[in-house]
């Protein structure tokens, strides 16, 4: 199995190409995040954003593709995430178990 989720930084985990041209870089979560993930999970996002910064990819849009609940401290963080993310022009997509939700 590839290696994914936030214990490997340092790996995009999936990369995917839309009809309209959209990138995406997922990242494919199996464990229950909890606020002592957060450091992990933005050192990740951030390996993420510097790959897109690297490769002047447009548009971008990073998918955290979660397959159990993560904690309301976890939601908080990806809120303000989106955030730093929109002013870099970037989107932010966030699934629980293939379904979108909205953070």
């Amino acid at each position: 199995m590839t290696p994914s989720g936030t214990q490997f930084p340092d790996v995009i985990d999936l990369t995917t190409k839309a009809s309209d041209g959209t990138i995406r870089l997922v990242l494919a979560e199996t464990e229950a995040l909890t606020g002592n993930h957060i450091p992990a999970l933005k050192r990740k996002l951030d390996n993420y954003v510097v790959f897109e910064q690297s490769g002047k990819l447009a548009p971008v849009v990073v998918r955290i593709d979660l397959y159990a609940e993560p904690d309301q401290m976890i939601v908080i963080f990806l809120r303000h995430y989106r955030t730093l993310l929109e002013k870099q022009g970037l989107g932010l997509e966030v699934s629980l178990n293939q379904e979108n939700i909205s953070v």
